[in-house]
């Protein structure tokens, strides 16, 4: 269990950021690439939960859950490494964090190197680099949620498990 009590940022807690950011990176790659060789080909989606939830490839060239279309290759290259490495600098400055915050943060770092990596090395049969989306939630009374993956679902969980950790954190105890 997670408790929320700060402790100094020690090697054991940078080895659960990197086992949270490696595990979210992985499940990501994994998934984008079995959607990539099954579902793209048939252009079939793969009902989960009828109708809520179904598995359908869609190719988004722009940020995330698709909101804004055919973003340059260098500005999101640009963004993420500036992204990373503040919050690196910030995590690194803390001198006493959470468990919980060690976690947010690989989930974080592992959802974004996982769509980095799509957008730089995935290409369509048209030379279009882009992320895989395949999650699609649909709504009961119609219509349905951007679709988005593995890395879109890791970089929510972070960030909201960030915001809870600083929200609810207490001061470190004086010595």
């Amino acid at each position: 269990m997670l408790k929320n009590q700060q402790v100094p940022a020690s090697p054991r807690l940078w080895a659960l950021l990197a086992l949270s950011g490696a595990g979210a990176l992985a499940l990501d790659l994994w998934t984008k690439q079995w959607v990539w060789d099954h579902l793209r080909p048939t252009g079939r989606a793969l009902v989960v939960i009828d109708p809520l939830l179904e598995l359908a490839f869609a190719y988004n060239q722009g940020s995330a859950f698709g909101l804004v279309r055919r973003l340059d290759y260098p500005y999101v290259l640009l963004a993420v490494t500036v992204l990373m490495i503040g919050w690196i600098v910030l995590t690194a400055r803390a001198p006493h964090g959470t468990r919980l915050r060690f976690v947010a943060g690989g989930l974080i770092a592992g959802g974004a190197l996982g769509n980095l990596y799509d957008r730089l090395f995935r290409v369509d049969g048209l030379g279009q680099s882009g992320v895989v989306d395949f999650i699609k939630l649909n709504y009961p009374w119609g219509g349905s949620w951007p679709s988005f993956n593995v890395a879109d679902a890791a970089l929510v969980v972070g960030v909201v498990l960030l915001v809870w950790d600083l929200r609810t954190r207490k001061a470190p105890a004086e010595a």
